[in-house]
């Protein structure tokens, strides 16, 4: 007999039951056909043995079987054709390094195969603990899947509570006990090479049932998935899963580290409780059935019950319309319409063209994917399908719209919350009635434009009314824009009001507000400051600056640019302000600003500067209506720096009117 022949050899087995099989598989019995039984120890030039078995066989007898050098162990409790198959595929295979089982569900229920089997492929294929630990991990949830999902038919969702959990166990035996459930058996068939060991696991069962899981995600999507999948792909290195999920392929590349196997089983409770998609909606576009199934088990494994089938590109491209989910999966391969003319066609259709599309497709050349995504797939995964490859793609783009309908919220709401606190800003700013009591009182009108980079700005001017014929004015500008710099606007605010009885001029009321706001303002902030005191009964304006830009006022003399030398406010509790004082006439007009009307940059990159401001201003300046003037300066402005701006922009225009005026604000 030569040594590469292959024989079957019995454990426990009846003589007739050998003579049996044999005949099915035909294959010789050894070591002879009258007692073709299992010796020890097995001497030199023996051939390939096949080992027969029976569920009576310890599970110490079968560890002692694998310590030998044989190539596959048969449950005799198989059925015929299970049999034949499985002797069939190791016959074809024709691999020097393998080892594979053949075992029904008593077997596989009673005794720790994943264990024993492990230890067999370690003492062959010489691997650490720690992928020793990785392999029976997956080994073990791919075999329980197997058993309890594929061939006895089980559902999870019986093992909700104590008394399902009791029902769960006596179905069980039920059914372990019952031929048609028990006879179907499990193949565990391993090979290796040098870089490679891969072990293909399959079952008897019927498979994911499409209709199955529709109804079931139909249902309560509370329940929790099955975590075994999630699990087992985790612990590879790869796995792929095929014949509608009977069938499930482990890859484990040879070992470069120690440690690799630990990392990957540490991590296994992080990749299971990841971010709940279960929200989240899918369509499948696949005229394939076992596919459907397929696509469809996995995307329940990972909590997504919202699923949708479509079996033609047509029908798929009606149901992206009327399902609207959050992804696609589409086959490339479909007759009449096929996947790159529904990709096509979908990124054609306003209502679902930024719907995320994954590729799943057999062809993994670059000419593929590049047609696929200049197409404007969003992803690309290639058949057969690897579980942790597609559960992490899936997640990725359900979680990217979880996260932007997240983020959508939190956007609405901090519109809401900007315009809230931009009407609060607005509120600090002088009202219509403030400034018709200073024309009536004081016979002088204001007109102004206040506009905020970020809708929260850091300008801010205000009124502060001294006497029946005496007010002050200030603008300030802080240092930035946007929140920051409109929280400092409220803090002013409260200042000036605590402050405003020490008005005496406008230097020692700068010195107050500085002193203050060096210990409130974080360092790096300051604020340019512009204030002045007008009389109406002595026609002066006296003022003081805090490095704030220079103002306009416009006299029967001409156009004078006012002095704003002192040290912005916030930076040095010694800086020292000087008070200056001028006639301010009916027919006098002064003009405040902030520094974006001299700074803002153009199209072509220039800046308006201070020069170009009062070239703007000269055209205005006899206008009759002080707000048609503003109105005016602020459209040429907006001509020359498009809109919008970079940052606040605030112009607050000062007119002295005739004492006998009684013209009315428009």
């Amino acid at each position: 007999m030569r040594e590469t022949e292959i024989c079957l050899t019995g454990v426990g087995v009846s003589l007739e039951k050998m003579k049996k099989i044999s005949s099915w598989v035909k294959l010789p019995l050894w070591p002879n056909e009258k007692d073709p039984f299992l010796v020890t120890p097995l001497k030199k030039g023996h051939p390939i043995l096949y080992v027969v078995v029976t569920p009576e066989v310890s599970e110490e007898r079968g560890r002692e079987i694998l310590k030998l050098p044989v190539a596959c162990i048969i449950d005799a409790n198989a059925t015929k054709k299970s049999i034949v198959d499985f002797v069939e595929q190791q016959k074809k295979w024709k691999h020097p390094f393998s080892l594979s089982l053949l075992l029904t569900g008593p077997m596989v229920y009673r005794y720790d195969v994943a264990h024993v089997f492990t230890n067999a492929l370690q003492q062959r294929r010489k691997f650490s603990d720690a992928r020793k630990q990785a392999i029976h991990l997956a080994v073990h949830e791919s075999l329980v899947n197997g058993l309890f999902h594929g061939n006895l038919q089980l559902s999870s969702s019986m093992r909700q509570d104590v008394v399902g959990f009791v029902s769960y166990l006596d179905l069980i035996a039920r059914r372990l006990n019952t031929p048609a459930f028990a006879q179907k058996a499990i193949s565990i068939c391993s090979v290796w090479n040098k870089t490679r060991l891969e072990i293909k696991i399959k079952d008897e069962g019927v498979g994911y049932s499409l209709e199955q899981i529709l109804k079931r995600s139909s249902g309560d999507v509370s329940s929790k998935s099955g975590r075994g999948l999630q699990i087992i792909a985790h612990a590879v290195d790869s796995c792929t899963i095929d014949n509608y999920g009977k069938e499930i392929t482990l890859s484990f590349l040879k070992e470069n580290k120690e440690n690799q196997s630990i990392q990957n089983l540490a991590s296994v409770p992080e990749f299971v409780t990841q971010t709940d998609i279960s929200s989240g909606k899918v369509l499948i576009i696949e005229d394939n059935k076992s596919n459907q199934a397929l696509l469809a088990g996995l995307l329940t494994q990972i909590g997504v019950h919202k699923i949708e089938i479509a079996s033609t590109g047509e029908d798929g491209i009606e149901k992206a319309i009327s399902f609207h989910p959050d992804l696609i999966i589409l086959d490339i391969v479909m007759e009449n319409m096929d996947g790159y003319d529904v990709l096509l066609s979908l990124k054609q259709i306003p209502e679902v063209k930024n719907i995320p599309i994954l590729i799943q497709t057999s062809s993994d050349t670059r000419e593929a994917r590049d047609r696929t995504f200049k197409a404007g797939a969003a992803d690309f995964i290639t058949k057969p399908i690897n579980p942790l490859e597609f559960f992490t793609r899936v997640r990725v783009h359900l979680e990217n719209k979880k996260l932007v309908e997240y983020l959508s919220t939190q956007l609405d709401q901090l519109n809401e919350e900007m315009k809230i606190s931009q009407g609060m800003q607005r509120s600090l700013l002088p009202t219509v009635d403030v400034i018709e009591n200073i024309r009536e009182k004081c016979h002088i009108d204001i007109a102004s434009y206040f506009s905020p980079s970020d809708r929260l700005g850091g300008d801010f001017w205000q009124i502060i009314e001294l006497s029946e014929k005496k007010f002050g004015l200030f603008l300030c500008d802080f240092s930035g824009h946007g929140l920051s710099a409109a929280l400092n606007t409220f803090r002013l605010h409260a200042l000036v009001h605590q402050l405003k009885d020490e008005v005496k001029n406008p230097s020692d009321f700068l010195r107050l507000l500085n002193l203050q706001l060096c210990q409130l303002l974080p360092r790096g902030q300051y604020a340019t400051f512009f204030f002045c005191i007008f009389d109406t009964n002595a026609q002066t304006l006296s003022y003081a600056g805090a490095g704030s830009p220079a103002p306009f006022l416009k006299t029967r003399n001409g156009i004078l640019l006012l002095s704003t030398q002192g040290l912005p406010l916030g930076i040095s509790p010694e800086a020292k302000y000087d008070d200056y004082k001028i006639d301010f006439c009916a027919g006098d007009k002064l003009i405040l600003y902030s520094d974006a009307l001299t700074e803002e940059m153009s199209a072509d990159g220039l800046r308006l500067g201070t020069e170009g401001l009062l070239s703007l201003l000269q055209t205005v300046l006899e206008y009759k209506d002080s707000r048609e003037a503003v109105s005016e300066l602020m459209q040429l402005f907006f001509k020359m720096i498009p809109p919008p701006p970079q940052d606040d922009v605030t112009l607050v225009w000062i007119e002295g009117l005739p004492l006998s005026s009684h013209r009315k604000k428009r």
